[in-house]
């Protein structure tokens, strides 16, 4: 088996990362308040899960496309193993100012269980490690895809985006929980 070079080693554990993080929170998260939402306007933990899922398939797909459109195309080896992890810095993924408001397509589903997200994340997570250990011979910096908010964004950029909006959502499922089970405390009849 050939060794991976070492940028796209520190981009896989850094989603790995990223990855039990979420998981850590998602194994917190009482079953009972799951589907409840702090508020109209805001997600419930299930809906955010849902909603990771559907972003991180869409991009699962676009890498493993990216990757047999470089092969064709003949793209060699990177020159570069300078880190990617602050390359997207600049954008704010995990903490932005502003809220942003997901695509139609994007939204959760009704009623997913959290646990049928977590498998779903887990085979999607899956396909994006086995697409980008399989490109270890191709520079994937100079395949790019445009993202709606960003702008042009390369692949290995495109993976480090999956593990910065995990992140984000991470913190929106510990704020919600909180959110959630305060509210129930105070509604609580005292005994």
């Amino acid at each position: 088996m050939t060794e991976i070079r070492p940028r796209l080693a520190e981009l896989l554990a850094y989603m790995d990362d990223m990855r039990d993080r979420l998981l850590e929170t998602a194994a917190q998260v009482n079953p009972a308040f799951a589907s409840i939402k702090p508020r109209d306007d805001a997600w419930s933990a299930a809906e955010t899960l849902s909603h990771l899922v559907k972003v991180e398939t869409g991009i699962a797909g676009m890498i493993e496309k990216s990757v047999k459109w470089a092969r064709t195309q003949g793209i060699g080896p990177p020159g570069s193993d300078e880190s990617l992890t602050a390359s997207l810095d600049k954008y704010r993924v995990i903490e932005s100012d502003t809220k942003r408001i997901s695509p139609e397509m994007l939204a959760p589903g009704d009623d997913v269980p959290i646990e049928a997200s977590l498998e779903a994340l887990r085979l999607s997570r899956d396909r994006i490690h086995a697409a980008l250990a399989g490109s270890n011979d191709i520079d994937l910096s100079l395949v790019k895809r445009s993202h709606q908010a960003i702008g042009e964004l390369d692949m290995y950029q495109w993976a480090l985006f999956v593990a910065h909006h995990e992140e984000r959502h991470r913190r929106q499922i510990d704020r919600t929980m909180e959110e959630v089970t305060g509210r129930a405390a105070e509604c609580a009849p005292i005994v």
